[in-house]
């Protein structure tokens, strides 16, 4: 018997994970005679055995596998024998991959039906592609750096960090020739203008989804970096939600032209990579911008315990963004507050557009500080955080902030987003399921944090707070 056996093939979220004994070696799926190959997102090869993930969705070449029957190349036997289908319904076309395991082969059967598109999203492709070419005919330079966002109203955040880096080097401050396109309500004179900076551009940094630059194909030499809004890999997103309401389209172009992914840690590079559809090795663990000046301590004015509330959306975007503020008991939290000398400081996720509906009785001990656009701005202030499903817990774990799950809704989240780890083993603090028992957690400071320095470890083992100094170390070498 050969050393080198497949023990199971399943597939979860978007990938097909092939795990077995001894080592995985050349592992790849090949169509019409290894003309065609389909090859690994990643390889896991351990003393126990290994793993192979291959990307269904955007694995070839940044695209789904073609139709056709795709077989298992491996040396080795096969002694798995599950049989799995996954389909990945979307807004308009529709994503079938079978599997088929038996003793002698593993095979994939793609069956894909391309999403339709209307007549005016086509005329606007057409118009935005003749702009974009016609700057990339009239470039002059190559030094030309665009920082460019359709979620913010000016440069903040990571962007901003990156920026105030590269101001810090005479040398490249001279050099680069840099531009900006902000805006936080895009309309197509806004999509004409980023059309043509996105084609003059040589590095295009962006920080979240930002779909007019999904549109072109780009020299080899541009460089697309992405910083992304958010720490860590915690609820799932991009193409790891395929499938699921409001999720990207299988086909679609959305974020596979980055050459760059920046994230927080060596351990989440994977689950970038896949949310992406980008290969590892454009994936780089650098640590987040933003959190580079988190280490320093900011002395509140007050002597009030301060809770910072701060949930995520609910909802598939910005136009359904909502949270259900009738799952909060106001009445009875600001009465905790003034019993306990305690304040809570509420920060909506920027997608919300309702005032959280604090009375005037409550404004003593009640604030809603949700115009500001960066939570890390109040975060220092905390004493604790009160979240749900938002990548806040990243930046409060690297302050050794302890932190409650108001969670409410745990069942219905996992099954419309879902999570890359188990929710109730992955979160560094007290999960709570109903107001009450937030109430009480709050009264008794029964929060679980012993819990936060493990997920800091694991999640920053390495960061040194120079992430913005060795994000342009890399695009700007």
């Amino acid at each position: 018997m050969s050393k080198n056996v497949i023990t199971s093939a399943y597939i979860k979220r978007a990938l097909l994970f092939i795990c077995g004994k001894g080592k995985s070696g050349d592992i790849h799926f090949f169509y019409k005679n290894e003309k065609e190959r389909f090859t690994p997102l990643y390889n896991d090869d351990g003393e126990d055995g290994f793993t192979a993930c291959f990307d269904l969705a955007s694995g070839y070449d940044k695209a789904p596998i073609p139709n056709g029957k795709w077989v298992l190349k491996f040396d080795g036997e096969i002694e798995a024998d599950s049989i799995d289908s996954r389909d990945f319904s979307d807004n308009g076309g529709v994503y079938r991959i079978e599997l088929n395991c038996n003793n002698d082969e593993i095979s994939l059967i793609s069956k894909l039906s391309p999403t339709k598109v209307n007549l005016t999203v086509k005329c606007a492709d057409i118009i935005l592609k003749t702009i974009f070419h016609a700057a990339k005919m009239v470039a002059k330079s190559n030094d030309r750096v665009l920082f460019t966002s359709q979620s913010r109203k000016d440069i903040s955040g990571n962007e901003k960090d990156i920026l105030d880096e590269i101001l810090k080097r005479d040398k490249l401050k001279n050099q680069l020739k840099i531009k900006f396109s902000f805006t936080d309500k895009p309309n197509f004179k806004y999509y004409i203008k980023t059309a043509w900076m996105l084609g003059q551009s040589e590095t295009i940094i962006i920080d979240d989804y930002h779909p007019i630059v999904y549109r072109f194909n780009y020299d080899k030499k541009v460089k697309i970096a992405q910083l992304w809004h958010a720490c860590g890999a915690f609820k799932t997103f991009g193409y790891s939600r395929l499938g699921k309401e409001g999720s990207l389209r299988f086909d679609s172009n959305a974020h596979r032209c980055y050459t760059h992914a920046f994230v927080s840690g060596d351990g989440i590079r994977k689950y970038y990579a896949e949310a992406f559809g980008i290969p590892m090795e454009c994936v780089y663990a650098t640590g987040v911008p933003r959190c580079d000046n988190l280490k320093s301590t900011t002395k509140k004015d007050t002597d009030k315990f301060t809770i910072l509330f701060a949930p995520t959306f609910r909802g598939n975007g910005k136009e359904s963004a909502h949270y259900p503020f009738e799952m909060l008991n106001l009445d009875k939290l600001a009465d905790v507050c003034r019993e306990n000398n305690m304040q809570v400081i509420f920060k909506m996720h920027p997608f919300i557009k309702e005032q959280v509906p604090i009375s005037d009785r409550h404004k003593d001990v009640l604030f809603d500080q949700s115009n500001l656009r960066e939570v890390n701005d109040i975060l220092n202030y905390a004493d604790l955080v009160i979240t749900d499903y938002s990548s806040l817990i990243y930046e409060a774990a690297l302050l050794d902030k302890p932190m409650l799950f108001y969670t409410f809704d745990l069942d219905e989240y996992i099954a419309t987003r879902d999570f890359y780890e188990p929710f109730e083993k992955f979160v560094p603090g007290k999960i709570v399921s109903n107001f009450d028992n937030l109430i009480k957690a709050i009264e008794k400071k029964e929060f679980d944090n012993d819990k936060v320095e493990s997920f800091k470890q694991f999640n920053f083992s390495n960061y040194k707070f120079d992430a913005a100094k060795k994000i342009v170390d890399i695009l700007f070498n």
